[in-house]
């Protein structure tokens, strides 16, 4: 029994039965029934994308492309009306986020990665807004992302942008591992180092320290970090529009999410200025002693000058095997 405070009141169960969101609304979503009494969400598409992209998969979802004499869909349904509620909270949120787009295929992106969103979400992630450290790490990570498309394509430098998803380092590349450090130009020139994996050695790889100063500023000078991150979706929907998904799939394992308003914080960046990590820099070494874990310290920034590289002169030979 479907509730009368849903936006699937009314329809007709035991075929499927539809009705459109809104008059309004810039692209073709239902509110549908299923055939077994399952609600779901609906858009209907002018033609199936190609390639087909991946789809998340939610233990009570079922998110599947369907081509139907009127045309191909994608629909995500509902298995377990007990969780209606939370089912109508997340249909809304792809809605809301598709209505950002420009075109279809955008719109079907956006949906697909809200949806993948939702897959991070109950797996125990959060919806709030990013606290200013949080602003301000994904700022500085966002920068020396920046710099690896440049030298290797926007799909290779997504792959190696593990910082969202846990990894002892920010970036994991085949030969080469970088980590990210922000700081405020005005503070004492400290980096925090939280873990003793992040500068830790690791076998048949060079790794790198990258440092930016991150200032919050008032405006109108410099940039939110909804800016930060438009700047980097029109570089990548100008030269590589297949990586979008795989963007959108980071920044939601970084905890970011477009419908949020960061107005209220704008950031200056410096350029990242790199360290090459050898046996003689500056650092808690692995291993620790038995017992001891969740090291975190300061590293003084000045120590690290002897071990200064810049990029220019790195970024010929330091991914020649990340290039195959």
């Amino acid at each position: 029994m479907i509730p009368n405070d849903t936006p699937w009141s009314g329809l007709e169960a035991g075929k499927t039965d539809t009705r459109r969101v809104s008059a309004s609304a810039r692209w073709n979503w239902f509110w549908a029934v299923m055939p077994r009494a399952d609600v779901a969400l609906v858009l209907q598409l002018s033609g199936m994308p190609k390639p087909v992209p991946d789809l998340p998969k939610l233990r009570n979802l079922e998110i599947r492309f369907q081509t139907l004499p009127g045309g191909p869909i994608l629909y995500i349904r509902l298995k377990d009306n007990a969780q209606l509620e939370l089912f109508e909270t997340l249909c809304r949120d792809v809605l809301a986020a598709s209505e950002l787009a420009e075109t279809e295929t955008e719109a079907l992106e956006r949906a697909i990665g809200r949806t993948f969103r939702w897959h991070y979400l109950l797996r125990g992630g959060k919806l709030d807004v990013l606290s200013e450290e949080a602003q301000k790490g994904l700022i500085g990570e966002l920068q020396v992302l920046r710099l690896l498309v440049e030298s290797l394509g926007a799909k290779s430098a997504l792959a190696a942008w593990t910082g969202p998803s846990g990894a002892p380092k920010d970036f994991e590349l085949k030969s080469d591992c970088i980590e990210v450090k922000a700081r405020r130009g005005a503070s004492q020139p400290f980096v925090k180092i939280t873990s003793e994996h992040q500068l830790a050695d690791v076998p048949d790889r060079r790794l790198w320290l990258a440092v930016l100063a991150v200032d919050k500023v008032q405006s109108p000078h410099g940039r939110t970090l909804t800016e930060h991150v438009r700047e980097l979706t029109d570089l990548f929907e100008q030269n590589e529009p297949s990586a979008i998904m795989d963007w959108d799939l980071h920044l939601a394992d970084a905890g970011y999410d477009v419908l949020h308003d960061y107005s209220s914080w704008r950031w200056i960046v410096s350029a990242p200025e790199f360290h090459a990590i050898s046996e003689d820099f500056p650092r808690i070494a692995n291993p620790v002693p038995l017992g001891v874990t969740h090291v975190t310290y300061a590293l003084a920034v000045s120590a690290c000058t002897p071990f200064w590289t810049d990029w220019d002169s790195i970024r010929s030979n330091l991914f020649d095997r990340d290039k195959e």
